[in-house]
């Protein structure tokens, strides 16, 4: 089973590469450093902040609710343990 984690490192991959930015692109539009980013992407990070994912979401240029609005973030695909 996938982590939180992993679903929003797919959902930001997908976001991405249809908006056809980079990590450091993503850094300079949503105000979130390039490090944080590159941790998250690296599945590093162990427990994202919803503000951070908000201002994820801002810098995609997407609401917050369609950024989780997916069936990766479905409990029941969670491992949420």
């Amino acid at each position: 089973m996938k982590t939180i984690n992993d679903a929003v490192v797919e959902r930001l991959y997908k976001y991405m590469e249809e908006k056809n930015i980079t990590q450091y692109k993503l850094a300079q539009l949503s105000g979130v450093p390039f490090p944080t980013i590159k941790s998250i992407m690296q599945r590093k990070t162990n427990n994202i902040t919803l503000k951070t994912l908000m201002m994820l979401s801002d810098g995609l240029g997407i609401k917050l609710i369609d950024f989780l609005n997916d069936p990766l973030f479905d409990s029941k695909n969670l491992d949420l343990e």
